[in-house]
């Protein structure tokens, strides 16, 4: 029984970790977003160094730091409307799935999952006709956090 609660508590935390992370991720997106929008996209580079210069005084080889400022290098060059609607639909689902599962909505379970099961849809797509990586480590995690939710859901409903 002290084991089951542990693993509980754990999974509990690390549940809301994840949805915290989800959160700051669909920042990023809207604030690339806005960045794409006002027409600043040749200095998402020189701002996303910025944010994270103190990160980067401590550890030169922060992943998640040297990874968001490598990814800002990558800023689109054309087709910016897309792009734009692109990162602000997406910022706006990740912070308003977020702020409802964190509220505790009775609906925002399932419609996460539904959310978190079309984005894992659309990485494995762009996988399969693109490649790379990070489009798995992204499903691995979306994978990993519908696991959590639906696990969450019956903690709940206990």
């Amino acid at each position: 029984m002290i084991q089951t609660q542990s693993t509980d508590r754990f999974a509990h935390r690390l549940y809301v970790v994840t949805l915290v992370t989800k959160a700051m991720l669909g920042v990023i997106q809207l604030a690339t977003a806005a960045a794409i929008f006002a027409g600043m996209v040749d200095r998402l580079p020189a701002l996303a160094k910025w944010l994270f210069q103190a990160e980067l005084a401590e550890n030169p080889n922060d992943f998640l730091a040297t990874k968001i400022i490598s990814l800002a290098g990558l800023a689109p060059a054309s087709d910016l409307g897309f792009y734009s609607v692109y990162f602000a639909a997406h910022g706006v689902l990740h912070v308003g799935v977020v702020i409802a599962l964190l509220y505790g909505a009775t609906w925002a379970h399932r419609v996460a999952n539904a959310v978190l099961w079309a984005f894992v849809t659309y990485q494995m797509f762009e996988w399969v006709t693109v490649g790379g990586a990070t489009m798995l480590v992204l499903s691995a995690i979306d994978l990993g956090i519908i696991y959590l939710t639906y696990r969450e859901n019956r903690r709940a409903s206990c």
